[in-house]
């Protein structure tokens, strides 16, 4: 399932590279960077609009579980992100897209990727990401069990669609082939490369 939102994310206003500030991805409209905090150990993701200076938080802060932002994609002010949330041995990674102009959310996809007991009985890992300006996402899936690969999935979600689609499932796949061109995003598979409409 696609989750949809139009509830802002928690906002601040800041210069675009604070002091001590980490560039995590930039493009001519965005800069995603974080900041590294003493207590907890975690560090803090934001991304920034360059033309105003001003940033919004990447994430949900949770007390008690620590969560991770992982691939990070830009397209104009549109950011893509992985997020996973860790327990003990499991974890679970959520897809979300932020409109950073409007500063809100328009697209999460849960359980995109995550892993039980610690990939022994299975594991799904987002291995590549994009993102087109309208807020439509690509992302490839490792997946399988006891830490070995047996697939990898490429998927598709669009904003108004009600839930990704399995663009093609495979063990020659690229984990990290996805390409972008004309709202069309294309992939490896083999010697070949598959395609699909962005939207």
């Amino acid at each position: 399932m696609i989750a949809t939102s139009g509830t802002t994310a928690f906002t601040g206003s800041a210069n675009c590279l604070p002091p001590h500030a980490r560039t995590l991805a930039k493009d001519r409209d965005v800069r995603v960077y974080s900041l590294a905090r003493k207590l907890p150990i975690r560090e803090d993701v934001y991304a920034c609009l360059l033309g105003r200076g001003t940033a919004i938080a990447v994430g949900k802060p949770l007390r008690d579980q620590p969560t991770s932002i992982g691939h990070i994609a830009l397209a104009g002010t549109i950011v893509a992100y992985t997020e996973a949330t860790h327990g003990v041995d499991t974890a679970s990674t959520d897809i979300v897209v932020l409109d950073v102009a409007k500063r809100h959310i328009l697209l999460t996809i849960p359980r995109a990727g995550g892993f039980v007991d610690a990939c022994i009985i299975s594991f799904r890992e987002v291995t590549d990401l994009l993102v087109t300006r309208l807020g439509s996402v690509a992302w490839i899936v490792r997946k399988g069990a006891r830490c070995k690969t047996s697939t990898l999935q490429v998927y598709r979600a669009q904003v108004s669609a009600t839930a990704p689609a399995l663009l093609e499932e495979g063990p020659a796949i690229g984990a990290m082939s996805l390409r972008l061109a004309d709202q069309t995003v294309s992939w490896g598979n083999g010697r070949a490369r598959r395609s699909a409409r962005l939207r």
